[in-house]
C-alpha cells in the first residue's frame, strides 16, 4: 500500500470553494484566523453535541452567523477546534500545523473533505454501486478529482456490519456509466475490504469523498505554502513511506511551480494523494511554517487495513489516542519477548524514533525499548496531527495481516 498514490484525475479547487455551500463563508474565514491568533477567551463551559469528544469542557471562542469555534481544553489537542456550521450538518474542524526552519516533523491529517455525496445505495455489483436520488430526481456526477466512497451507515439504523470501510472510485470509468452509478476500483490496495463485499453495500448509506492531495494540503503554483526550488536540497518536501522506502517529493521552482516525485523526473504531481490514515514526513527547509487544514470531523468508525510490512499511519480523528483506543491490545498483531521478534510502532520526535514493541506475558503490553518496564497500552502515542510507523513482523506485501477498525472516540 503506497503511502501517497499518484492518480492524475485531479482539478484543483481552493480550499474555501471546496467549503459545503451552505457555510457563511466570510463568518467562517473570520472565526478560524481569530481561533489561531489565540483569541482564546472565557471559562469553561460545556457545549451540546461536542462535550462528549472532548470528555472535559472545552472554551466558547466566538459565535458567527451559526457558526461555532471550538479549542480544546484536556481530551482535544492543542491547535484544534471544533464546531458546527449548521444544525444536524457535520462536524467541522480546522487544525493549525507548524513546522520549524530546517526540521523534520511527521504529518497527519484526520479531517476529511467535505462530501462530494451522500447517498444510500440502490443496487450493487462486484464492481459498481448505483446511489439513489431521494426525490427520484438525477444523482449529480462526480468530478475527475479522485474520490473515495466511505460507508456511513444503514437505513435500519442498526445493521453496522460494513459501517466505516472504504472503497475507491474509478472516476473515469464513472463518467461514462449511467447518472447515479459509481464503477469501483475493486483491486485497489486503499479498498479496507475485499471486493467480494461490494454487493452487499445496498441500503447502506455512504459518503462521495475527495481524496487529500498535496496540493490540496500545501498548495500549489503561485499560491503555495511552502518553499519551492530548482534543487531538491533547498525545497521543502514531503517523504512518503511506501512500505520498504520513501518516496520523495518536492516543489518544483518554475513559472508555475509544481509538485514533483524525485524518481519520475518532471511528471506534475500535485495530484498525489494522501490517502485517509495515512502520515507523511514533512521537511522544511528555511524559514519556520504555520498552515491551517480545515476539514468535516468522521463520525463513524475509522478502517484500516496494513498491507505491507509497514506503514506510516496517522489517526482518523482530530483527538490523540493509544494503542488501546486503536485496539492494538488483543488483536492478531505478533508479540514477542524481544523487540526482534513483536511488532514495533515508531514514533518521531524532533530527530529521531522512540521504538515501542508489543511485549508478550501474561498480559500484552507495549514497552518502549528504551525504558524497559513502562506499559505503553494506555499512552497517547498517536498524536492527532501526526504519524506512527507500524513496523509488522508477519505479513508479505499485498496481504492482508489483520482488520484495524478505530471507534469513535466521541458522541457526535
Amino acid at each position: 500500500m503506497t503511502m501517497i498514490s499518484s492518480r492524475v484525475r485531479f482539478v484543483r479547487t481552493p480550499l474555501w470553494r471546496a467549503l459545503p455551500a451552505a457555510w457563511n463563508l466570510s463568518a467562517a474565514r473570520v472565526a478560524l484566523r481569530k481561533v489561531f491568533r489565540g483569541l482564546i477567551a472565557g471559562s469553561p463551559a460545556p457545549v451540546r453535541g461536542m462535550g462528549a469528544i472532548l470528555q472535559v469542557h472545552v472554551f466558547p471562542v466566538l459565535r458567527l452567523a451559526g457558526f461555532v469555534a471550538l479549542a480544546g481544553a484536556g481530551g482535544l489537542p492543542g491547535g484544534i477546534a471544533l464546531g458546527q456550521v449548521q444544525a444536524g450538518g457535520a462536524p467541522v474542524g480546522v487544525m493549525s500545523y507548524s513546522a520549524a526552519e530546517f526540521s523534520t516533523t511527521s504529518l497527519g491529517v484526520p479531517l476529511v473533505r467535505p462530501s462530494r455525496l451522500v447517498r444510500v445505495v440502490g443496487a450493487a455489483t462486484a464492481t459498481t454501486v448505483t446511489l439513489t436520488e431521494p426525490d427520484g430526481g438525477t444523482v449529480p456526477r462526480i468530478s475527475l478529482e479522485p474520490h473515495y466512497l466511505e460507508v456511513l451507515g444503514h437505513v435500519d439504523g442498526k445493521t453496522t456490519t460494513l459501517v466505516g470501510q472504504r472503497f475507491e472510485i474509478d472516476e473515469a470509468a464513472s463518467s461514462l456509466a449511467a447518472p447515479g452509478t459509481l464503477v469501483i476500483e475493486g483491486d485497489s490496495l486503499l479498498n479496507t475490504s475485499a471486493s467480494t463485499v461490494i454487493a452487499q453495500l445496498v441500503n447502506y448509506r455512504v459518503a462521495i469523498r475527495p481524496h487529500w492531495t498535496l496540493a490540496a494540503l500545501f498548495g500549489t503554483g503561485l499560491q503555495a505554502k511552502v518553499n519551492a526550488a530548482a534543487a531538491v536540497a533547498a525545497a521543502d518536501q514531503v517523504l512518503a513511506w511506501d512500505g520498504d522506502s520513501y518516496a520523495v517529493y518536492y516543489l518544483r521552482s518554475g513559472a508555475v511551480p509544481q509538485w514533483r516525485n524525485v524518481a519520475t523526473g518532471p511528471t506534475n504531481q500535485d495530484q498525489a494523494i494522501v490517502p485517509p490514515g495515512t502520515g507523511v514526513f514533512f521537511r522544511r527547509q528555511a524559514n519556520a511554517l504555520s498552515f491551517s487544514v480545515v476539514g468535516e470531523v468522521r463520525v463513524t468508525p475509522f478502517a484500516r487495513v496494513p498491507a505491507k510490512p509497514a506503514q506510516l499511519m496517522a489517526t482518523g480523528f482530530p483527538v490523540d489516542a493509544s494503542p488501546v483506543d486503536w485496539q492494538m491490545v488483543g488483536s492478531s498483531l505478533t508479540a514477542g519477548t524481544s523487540p526482534a521478534t513483536a511488532d514495533q510502532l515508531l514514533v518521531w520526535g524532533d530527530s529521531a524514533f522512540q521504538v515501542f514493541y508489543l511485549r508478550q506475558g501474561s498480559a500484552l503490553e507495549w514497552r518502549n525499548v528504551a525504558t524497559g518496564l513502562t506499559d505503553y497500552a494506555n499512552a497517547k502515542l498517536f498524536r492527532a496531527k501526526g504519524a506512527v510507523l507500524l513496523r509488522l513482523q508477519a505479513g508479505a506485501a499485498g496481504t492482508t495481516p489483520f482488520p484495524l477498525v478505530q471507534p469513535v472516540p466521541f458522541s457526535p
